[in-house]
């Protein structure tokens, strides 16, 4: 597995040449090196500021009503990274409200519920956030 990573760093053309560069390979920074994934196929670490433009790029895609799009980036994200307690809660709320903004209401529930147990004093900004979506949280609440 390792020879294909070095494949792709080096720009070999196949495994064979990645195999051959093996030894002589320069020694790999840090960041290539989180690259590698473990026996399950996801990385062993991921890149903070990566997994953050991520989650940006989710909160411009639900802001243009692409709600579908935010989630499958979102859910992507949670498959190939292994975000911290933080981004996992932001990420969490996010999938709350797009899942409100489509009607699956039991999944904005199921998302705000993951939310609480990160973070049990959570609240939204009455001002900022819809009706429903409060609704939601409070739905969490009452079953957390």
């Amino acid at each position: 597995m390792r020879a294909a990573i070095v494949c792709l760093l080096l720009g070999a053309g196949s495994l064979a040449q990645a195999k051959a560069h093996k030894t002589t390979a320069p020694p790999v920074r840090a960041k290539a090196i989180a690259a590698v994934p473990r026996d399950d196929g996801r990385p062993v670490r991921e890149d903070r500021g990566r997994i953050e433009s991520r989650i940006i790029a989710a909160r411009g895609q639900y802001q243009k009503g692409q709600y579908s799009e935010a989630v499958m980036t979102l859910i992507k994200t949670f498959a190939e990274t292994q975000p911290s307690g933080d981004q996992q809660q932001a990420i969490y709320e996010l999938l709350g409200a797009c899942y409100v903004a489509l009607g699956q209401m039991d999944l904005a529930v199921a998302s705000f519920t993951e939310v609480l147990r990160r973070r049990p004093d959570f609240a939204l900004d009455p001002i900022k956030s819809s009706p429903k979506i409060r609704a939601a949280l409070e739905t969490a609440k009452s079953h957390f």
